[in-house]
């Protein structure tokens, strides 16, 4: 019976969806993109849309995003979500979120807000609750979900992630929630990781994944200093456990692949991301 049960199980489950961040591949044509992730074995992406350091700019999305759907289509690929840089609803961000909708695109990540110098924690997540509310209501009217991105560094609203879990208190998170960066978290939590990620899990629909390492070094008047150099997956201290966490909880969204250490070639870099594809998966399965 046990045994029937397991194969029963097992015949049933669903393999979680893996896609790449197109931040790395941003010089790619559209063409060329889709060719790349059939190539690198992804099943779709996360496409900047957004005013700096993107793949399709914000006034072009309402002809670039159908082609570049079409062009993924075609390989049995997808546009998972895009990446903007909504952090508030104005017309701008409205009609913004409208053609993103009538695309057919259902996910997308929010962009960053920071803390400015000696703001009062407290009163910034009151001041952002409001923001966020306005974001989940629209897109609960047009079907989306947004998700936060926690980052780390010393002025990054959501990196300690209580702020934010906070300041989404009484929203839907069917419509609002979080790009969980378990390697940003790692950061900033250090041993106290899990903590964050369990704060965040009922959020969680979005789990971005890259890697790093710290590095010492030895400065002129002998003291220390200390990096943060990112890594390919699985060479750093981000841990397996925080992915058989998510399988233990029933995580059903996407895994969005980041790479942000040196890929060199075009060449190297799917052999870049082929590797680093094999070992999440490797851990996810």
């Amino acid at each position: 019976m046990l045994a029937a049960v397991g194969a029963e199980e097992k015949k049933h489950a669903v393999k979680s969806k893996v896609i790449g961040f197109t931040k790395s591949f941003s010089d790619l044509s559209l063409a060329d993109t889709a060719a790349l992730v059939e190539q690198v074995g992804w099943d779709g992406v996360d496409v900047t849309i957004r005013m700096g350091n993107t793949h399709i700019k914000p006034e072009a999305m309402a002809e670039e995003l159908p082609k570049l759907m079409e062009l993924l289509k075609a390989r049995g690929k997808e546009v998972s979500m895009i990446t903007s840089d909504i952090t508030k609803i104005s017309p701008i961000e409205e009609k913004f979120l409208r053609q993103l909708s009538a695309c057919g695109v259902k996910k997308y990540r929010l962009g960053f807000l920071k803390y400015k110098p000696n703001d009062e924690p407290m009163k910034v997540v009151k001041n952002v609750t409001p923001m966020l509310r306005d974001i989940a209501q629209l897109n609960q009217e047009l079907g989306l979900w947004g998700g936060y991105q926690n980052h780390s560094g010393h002025d990054f609203f959501g990196g300690p992630i209580w702020d934010v879990i906070m300041a989404m208190e009484g929203t839907d998170p069917k419509h609002l929630g979080l790009c969980f960066d378990i390697a940003h978290a790692t950061v900033e939590g250090g041993q106290n990781w899990p903590i964050q990620a369990r704060l965040a899990q009922s959020r969680i629909g979005v789990a971005y994944v890259k890697d790093y390492c710290w590095r010492e070094e030895k400065v002129a008047d002998d003291s220390t200093k200390w990096h943060r150099d990112a890594v390919p997956f699985g060479k750093g201290v981000v841990r397996k456990s925080y992915f058989d966490s998510l399988k233990k909880n029933a995580f059903s969204g996407e895994f969005c692949q980041h790479h942000e250490y040196a890929l060199g070639s075009l060449e190297e870099r799917v052999l870049h991301y082929q590797r680093d594809l094999a070992k999440l998966r490797s851990w996810i399965v």
